[in-house]
């Protein structure tokens, strides 16, 4: 059971100073909170440690995944399509293609994690879609992208589920802020494929007989590959795992291994399933995600393509990519650092949801390159933070790991629907008005379920709230305080929504 799914917890032996019940809005995932409601030193010390190797292994996962799949929108601009000798069809069914290979895989993978060594499983995954990248560079015909891309979206699908893994380990209030370790690495990554591209365009033109787009490839693939081997070794185990190895790596201190040992317990339960299946809010808040993440992966794909056909040479394309990810960036630290602070989701997601829809309104109404510039800038300043923020609160939405796992797989499946969407309206350059009208409809219908959205989910904290008080007021508890969120999921009497 992970830290917030534990609503009573035993007293070590002679400590007398332990609660003896730990309520959800005390207690975080793997760490005691103490009746102050202030974290030891022991406790500071775990978090940042967890920061260092949990956030850190999976931002960079994100960035190497980020690499590969966005490299091939700077590769188009590069001369792979005519090289290949690609319609605009079958180049995006290449698009297309890697999210089918991710909505496919994704499922299983959070059984994988589950059952199997964590660490194998992120470090083979990395290295399929590393492998899948490096081998893009010796594609000769269609088939051959088509089935790269495929296998690329296999591996990449795994490394989503980090956001699950991620949750095990922290406060569902802190999970904002680590979204936004981990997603602060994807407009990174977007940036340095620009500069690499740059790089590449420059001095690799026929290096070796190869192409620049295909030294890209060799370049960011190769650099994958070492980093599966660095996953395989570095990443700890799941919590429960990870306090059963004799020789860990990381957390070796009695103490940090009494501090984890909270969240021991929780299994698959196949039930939870259906209670996600039939839950308002896990689809309602499926669709919030896959219209950010679908403008975040329309963006990193096209963005290349956008700037180009705003008249931008092909050269000077490559270094004007990195100023909406520069955006990107600031934005996504600086809205989930807020977010965080203030342990609010609604109100950051509807300021950057309200953004977006401007900056498409810009998009679309623009005629000069500096202004589609500027406007490409608004949408990524949006869609970044607002898929970090929602990112971590579909997790600290659902109890239950089994739950939590399918919300989030209904949610990718959405995206990977959506991105695949993505692929086929964004066809018609050079000003792409039906890719840019249909996410701009999206957009104005997420705001409207968010508002839906954040009324359901306090209505539910209101309701909770009066039978407590009710019971309260005639001496009596509430026979589920007893249970745990593995047995009734949300609907545990302590379990609060945050919004």
């Amino acid at each position: 059971m992970d830290r917030h799914d534990r609503t009573s917890v035993s007293p070590e032996p002679g400590d007398e100073k332990m609660p003896k019940e730990v309520h959800l809005e005390e207690a975080a995932p793997d760490i005691v909170v103490p009746p102050t409601g202030e974290q030891s030193q022991s406790e500071k010390k775990l978090v940042r440690k967890t920061d260092f190797v949990v956030c850190m292994m999976f931002g960079l996962s994100y960035f190497f995944a980020y690499l590969d799949r966005g490299a091939i929108g700077n590769a188009r601009i590069m001369g792979l399509q005519q090289d290949l000798g690609l319609s605009d069809d079958r180049f995006f069914n290449c698009i297309l293609i890697f999210f089918i290979g991710y909505a496919v895989f994704e499922g299983p993978a959070f059984y994988l994690i589950r059952v199997f060594h964590a660490p194998t499983v992120y470090a083979i995954s990395a290295l399929v879609f590393g492998v899948s990248a490096l081998l893009t560079a010796y594609a000769k015909t269609y088939a051959h992208l088509l089935v790269l891309r495929l296998f690329m979206g296999f591996g990449e699908a795994t490394v989503q589920t980090g956001f699950v893994y991620v949750s095990l380990w922290y406060r569902r209030e802190e999970m904002s802020v680590r979204a936004s370790y981990l997603f602060a690495f994807t407009p990174i990554a977007g940036a340095i494929s620009g500069l690499i591209a740059y790089g590449v365009n420059r001095s690799l033109e026929g290096a070796g007989g190869h192409r620049a787009w295909q030294w890209l490839f060799i370049i960011e693939g190769a650099a994958t590959m070492i980093w599966a081997f660095v996953i395989w070794v570095v990443l700890p185990e799941i919590p429960e795992k990870e306090l059963a190895k004799k020789r860990p790596l990381w957390f070796k201190d009695p103490e940090e291994r009494r501090l984890i040992e909270q969240v021991l317990g929780a299994k698959v339960q196949f039930w939870q399933i259906k209670t996600a299946i039939k839950d308002i809010k896990v689809w309602i808040m499926a669709f919030i995600a896959a219209t950010h993440a679908t403008g975040l992966t329309g963006f990193s794909i096209f963005l290349p393509t956008f700037i180009h056909a705003f008249g931008v040479p092909p050269l000077v394309t490559q270094l004007y990519t990195i100023i909406p990810y520069g955006v990107a960036f600031i934005s996504l630290i600086a809205v989930t650092r807020i977010s965080d602070r203030l342990v609010v989701r609604f109100i950051p997601m509807l300021i950057v949801t309200g953004v977006a829809i401007i900056g498409f309104i810009i998009i679309l109404a623009q005629t000069r390159p500096a202004v589609g510039i500027f406007a490409s800038s608004v949408v990524t300043a949006a869609v970044y933070p607002g898929v970090a923020i929602v990112s971590g609160w579909i997790p600290s939405s659902n109890a239950g790991y089994t739950k939590r796992a399918a919300a989030t797989w209904i949610t990718q499946i959405f995206c990977q629907a959506f991105s695949i969407l993505a692929s086929r309206i964004y066809n018609k350059p050079p000003r792409f008005f039906k890719g840019h009208g249909v996410l701009l409809g999206f957009f104005i219908l997420t705001f409207i379920l968010l508002i839906l959205m954040t009324y359901l989910m306090k209505r539910h904290n209101q309701e909770k709230d009066t039978l407590a008080a009710e019971l309260d007021a005639r001496g009596e508890r509430n026979p589920d305080e007893s249970k745990s969120l593995e047995e009734l999921c949300d609907h545990h009497p302590s379990y609060r929504y945050l919004y």
